[in-house]
């Protein structure tokens, strides 16, 4: 009897395992832009883009010679920006700059792979003058 009710405890424990693992699971990972079948874009477009990072980037006291850094960032299904992080930083203060004017940004248009909107990642390169 003992055997019988350790059997079947052990099962039920195995099954709810199981259903945890398969009923939390979400599929929110995001896409890579060049992956997706409609690519997000800024209001206006990249010159629009461009226009509001020259205009809301504030250089800090910059001793590099210049480069370019790189920002990565999320475009959620409604369009806004998360998980703003610096890829590559230049030092000074540069990448931390850089996440301050593009959480900024306002809402971009949403990115669709087969007709659904989805989550997409975009590396922003920006260049700074030495």
């Amino acid at each position: 009897m003992k055997k019988n009710l350790l059997s079947v405890f052990t099962l039920f424990i195995v099954s709810f395992a199981s259903a945890q693992a398969t009923s939390t699971y979400v599929d929110d990972a995001p896409y890579n832009y060049e992956e997706v079948e409609v690519r997000p874009e800024f209001p206006g477009g990249n010159s629009a883009l461009m226009a509001f990072i020259g205009k809301n980037y504030k250089m800090p006291e910059y001793e590099g010679n210049g480069g370019t850094l790189k920002v990565a960032f999320i475009i959620e299904i409604d369009g806004t920006i998360t998980n703003i992080k610096v890829v590559k930083d230049l030092g000074d203060g540069t990448g931390a700059e850089a996440k301050r004017v593009i959480s900024l940004f306002p809402r971009w248009s949403s990115g669709e792979n087969r007709g659904v909107k989805v989550r997409v990642l975009y590396e922003l390169p920006i260049k700074i003058a030495g």
